[in-house]
């Protein structure tokens, strides 16, 4: 039996010492494009975590496709492909879950998008 649930964004907690105020860890938004893939920055947050899942927004009037990968001693995110990746439907929200050690993605859309090019990543748990 799964146990279903709101989607949890990572929080950075409250740290009194270092000043810092309880908050949601940033998004990494992507502008992508139709003509190659373009690699997201790292994702907040420890991969070793229970952090296990992302939050696909594609903002764009195009199918966003995503790969998911690990950027690390001078690793990069394999490039995504029409024919390969994960497709997000035009203006979809989709939670995926995802290996743990998965810190980065990289898009490319099917068609050029008419107006927004966001596609947007939120680390996070639950669905």
């Amino acid at each position: 039996m799964n146990d279903t649930r709101a989607f949890f964004p990572l929080y950075t907690g409250f740290q009194a010492q270092a000043g810092q105020a309880g908050t949601l860890s940033p998004s990494v938004t992507v502008a992508a494009t139709n003509a190659s893939a373009t690699a997201s920055t790292v994702f907040p947050g420890n991969t070793g975590n229970n952090y296990s899942q992302i939050q696909i927004a594609n903002t764009t009037s195009a199918w966003a496709h995503v790969n998911f990968g690990l950027v690390q001693g001078g690793q990069t995110v394999p490039a995504a492909t029409v024919a390969a990746s994960y497709p997000v439907a035009p203006g979809a929200v989709v939670i995926v879950s995802v290996a743990q050690e998965v810190n980065a993605a990289s898009v490319i859309l099917a068609t050029a998008p008419a107006a927004s090019t966001s596609v947007i990543f939120t680390r996070g748990e639950g669905a």
